[in-house]
């Protein structure tokens, strides 16, 4: 193989490439990456059995070929390399490359104990890759921890994306936290389906494709599902469980005995302050209405807090209700201005929606929090 390409597009491709590779495998060639040609392009791509990542860039292909050398070698010195055209020139024993003053010689791996890449399916279709970067992250922190699922709780750790007609829903799960952010996106054609992936590998492939629009491929027959954009396409393996139908754990809001409507970050913020006196992550704050305010309070058989906001609501004088403060606060965070709050009893979820500049709650996000009880 011998090509030449530019030394800031290779550093780049490299780093995105070696990126989702981990840092000690436990088999020494998957922590390689395989450099192909294709035409006047080259493909850097990482496989661990879980994730594959493909970056593509162009390059003046002098000799097509192939060659595999380690993914932390090789980001390591593209990046170190001068900036300008590198040379690159590779047999089987060694990878050389060389810019003006500069010259690096890499070992390679032998291409033929390195696994089969998974073949991405084909695109079901395009979503802004900035909202789905910042739905998947946050669906990610109410998913539930690995260690916590298994059985028929497995597909709770992962991220839901489903497409129906020209929206796109991302949700989670944990059992206490339930949220679900919709967006639009264009299918192709008539395609439709749904994907389920471990979160922490979902929440780091969306964050790597933000920045522009992304192709969305669904679970194929080989139980794998690709995000990809013009220059990087990632592959997951999905989970096997499928993930519980969430739909009908949402309040409907006629069933509601009050609401309140109240700036969702002053909320947040009474939440996270009052909070500073729990000293375990697993206890609670109290919310408590009156007239047209709540109080936040937290403490107990020690320091206490209390912290007091406006608030519009119906049918709620005294009211009270306890919620854990960090899922409390982590399925408001979502919401910039108005948030509309739905309650039933103080034992019973409570449906959490934005409202727009019209008054009106919004479906483009809706969650729920599982009250817990005020023993704390």
């Amino acid at each position: 193989m011998k090509l030449r390409i530019d030394q800031r597009q290779l550093a780049e491709a490299a780093k995105r490439a070696h990126r989702r590779l981990p840092n000690n495998p436990l088999q020494p060639i998957l922590g390689g990456l395989l450099l192909e040609t294709d035409g006047d392009s080259i493909t850097l791509s990482g496989f661990d059995y879980e994730t594959s990542t493909r970056a593509a860039l162009a390059a003046d292909v002098l000799e097509p070929g192939h060659v595999l050398v380690s993914g932390r070698l090789l980001a390591d010195v593209a990046a170190a390399l001068p900036a300008g055209p590198v040379d690159l020139i590779a047999d089987g024993n060694e990878a050389i490359l060389t810019a003006p003053g500069t010259t690096f010689t890499l070992p390679t791996m032998d291409r033929r104990d390195y696994p089969a890449l998974p073949e991405a399916p084909a695109p079901a279709g395009t979503v802004d890759g900035s909202l789905l970067a910042a739905a998947v992250v946050h669906a990610a922190q109410a998913s539930m921890p690995d260690k916590e699922a298994a059985g028929k709780l497995e597909g709770l750790r992962g991220v839901h994306v489903a497409a129906d007609g020209d929206r796109l829903t991302v949700s989670a799960t944990d059992r206490y936290r339930i949220v679900r952010h919709q967006m639009p996106w264009t299918p192709d054609g008539d395609a439709e389906g749904d994907l389920l992936v471990p979160a922490a590998y979902l929440a780091a492939t969306a964050k790597q494709l933000s920045g522009g629009p992304v192709r969305v491929s669904f679970a194929s027959d080989i139980a794998v599902a690709a995000l990809a954009n013009d220059t990087l396409t990632v592959t997951s393996r999905t989970i096997a469980t499928p993930f519980p139908d969430i739909e009908r754990l949402f309040l409907d809001p006629a069933a509601a005995s009050g609401w309140m409507r109240a700036d969702a970050g002053e909320l947040v913020e009474a939440v996270k302050r009052v909070a500073l006196v729990n000293d375990k992550d697993d206890q609670t704050v109290v919310l408590s209405f009156d007239s047209d305010q709540v109080t936040v309070q937290a403490g107990i058989n020690g320091p206490q807090g209390a912290s007091s906001i406006g608030v519009e609501s119906a049918d709620l004088d005294g009211f009270t209700a306890s919620y854990r403060a960090e899922w409390l606060a982590s399925v408001l965070a979502p919401i910039g201005g108005q948030v509309q709050v739905w309650f039933t009893t103080p034992t019973k979820p409570v449906l959490i929606r934005p409202v727009d500049d019209d008054g009106a709650a919004t479906d483009n996000y809706r969650a729920v929090c599982m009250p817990v009880r005020l023993s704390r």
